[in-house]
């Protein structure tokens, strides 16, 4: 009885696998669903959090791929800033927020090299809701676990984009942006068009 039981389960899981092989090859991938919005490549200018003009543009949402003010409805992904030496700063959402808030992740990297370079999103190597320091022309990578982007996204539960402070005028608190944002969940993608990847 008890051997006829295993060969029963082995014949189960024989044809349960067969049948996910058979359909694989047959649709492509499980979870292989395409992306299904653009790439968004846009440059503009944003002020620093401290001592922009009301409504002013001082931080960067990744989904929308928007510059919008910070303010306490905090949708956004990270806040711009200029420290004492005159040095752009990116604050994560976290770090502008109270701990009373509702917030998410956004995790920041230094990468090497110039923009156009950086073709997809790092898989390894970010900071989480920590103030970064970048000097002109630094190319940063963002992650951001935003759940209303993602929170029920079947390719994955973060967002990825590319940015770099191209100019600042220290005087007025303002700083030009340049960035690339994939507003489609779980993609590194950062090419022109719908993503493969």
């Amino acid at each position: 009885m008890t051997r006829r039981n295993t060969r029963l389960k082995t014949r189960i899981v024989v044809l349960a696998v067969s049948a996910m092989a058979v359909a694989g090859v047959a649709c492509g991938d499980f979870t292989g669903v395409p992306a299904s919005l653009p790439t968004v490549t846009q440059t503009g200018s944003v002020y620093a959090i401290n001592g922009a003009p009301v409504g002013a543009p001082t931080a960067l949402h990744v989904f929308s791929g928007t510059l919008l003010p910070a303010n306490s409805s905090f949708v956004f992904d990270i806040a711009f800033d200029i420290d004492g030496a005159g040095n752009p700063v990116l604050l994560p959402q976290r770090v502008v927020a109270t701990g009373l808030t509702a917030t998410h992740t956004v995790a920041l990297q230094k990468v090497s090299g110039d923009f156009d370079a950086l073709t997809a999103a790092p898989k390894s190597g970010y900071h989480a809701d920590t103030t970064m320091v970048v000097s002109l022309n630094q190319v940063i990578a963002i992650q951001s676990s935003d759940p209303n982007a993602c929170g029920v996204s079947l390719t994955g539960s973060t967002l990825y984009a590319k940015l770099v402070v191209t100019a600042i005028d220290r005087a007025a608190k303002q700083l030009t942006v340049l960035y690339t944002v994939d507003p489609n969940c779980g993609f590194f993608s950062f090419a022109a068009g719908l993503p493969k990847d």
